[in-house]
């Protein structure tokens, strides 16, 4: 610039004529000078480029820091949620598990009950028949009993008559032979009460056998 200065303050007046080595000099500074303010904006430039890089730089910087905190956050969460995911599904298979274990549990044990179930009816069933028997067994002994009662009554009886008529025929006395008939009406009484008293209790006894062994059979059914 200084060059620049004295070159203006060396100027020779106008309408004078310069050699060619002044005027290729006065060129040639004149391209430094043009250079130079070209350098200069180029330098200009470049310091803003530079500085738009760094600034750049550090936005790229910073989103990446922020995007490997994000990415770690991310990262922690989804770690995070597979492991509640993974108790979670752990915990529901051991109560899947559980469930399905008493579930067989309790089949098993309904099977027993009933096959127990199934047995107690059959004893049952298999009891009130025996006491069935038992009882019509029991009923033919007793009318058994009944019919040997009565003719074992009916035979005293016939006897009791041979036995007193053969008495009172010895007998002259008028009042006896009135009382004969009499007397012979009293012993049929008799036998018939005896033997209508024998046949009502065996009646009675076997309609409560048949009332007891009807109530244990609706206690089962029930």
């Amino acid at each position: 610039m200084g060059k620049k200065g004295k070159k203006k303050g060396g100027k020779e007046a106008p309408g004078v004529a310069l050699n060619p080595q002044e005027e290729q000099h006065t060129y040639l500074m004149m391209q430094v000078e043009t250079l130079e303010r070209e350098l200069q904006v180029k330098s200009a430039q470049a310091e803003e480029a530079a500085r738009s890089e760094l600034e750049m730089r550090a936005k790229v910087d910073q989103m990446e820091e922020d995007f490997k905190q994000e990415q770690g956050t991310t990262y922690a969460v989804t770690a995070d949620m597979a492991r509640q995911y993974k108790a979670l599904q752990e915990e529901l298979i051991y109560k899947i598990n559980s469930l399905e274990t008493q579930l067989t549990e309790q089949k098993e044990e309904l099977d027993i009950t009933n096959h127990e179930l199934k047995e107690l009816m059959r004893d049952k069933d298999e009891d009130i028949e025996n006491k069935d028997e038992q009882i019509k067994q029991l009923n033919e002994r007793m009318n058994e009993m009944s019919a040997e009662f009565a003719n074992m009554l009916s035979e005293t009886l016939e006897l009791m008559k041979h036995h007193i008529s053969e008495k009172l025929s010895d007998n002259a006395l008028t009042d006896g032979d009135a009382a004969r008939p009499d007397f012979a009406q009293r012993l049929q009484d008799y036998s018939n009460k005896a033997y209508n008293a024998v046949s009502v209790n065996a009646k009675q006894t076997d309609g409560h056998a048949k009332a007891i062994t009807g109530g244990e059979a609706a206690t089962g059914s029930g």
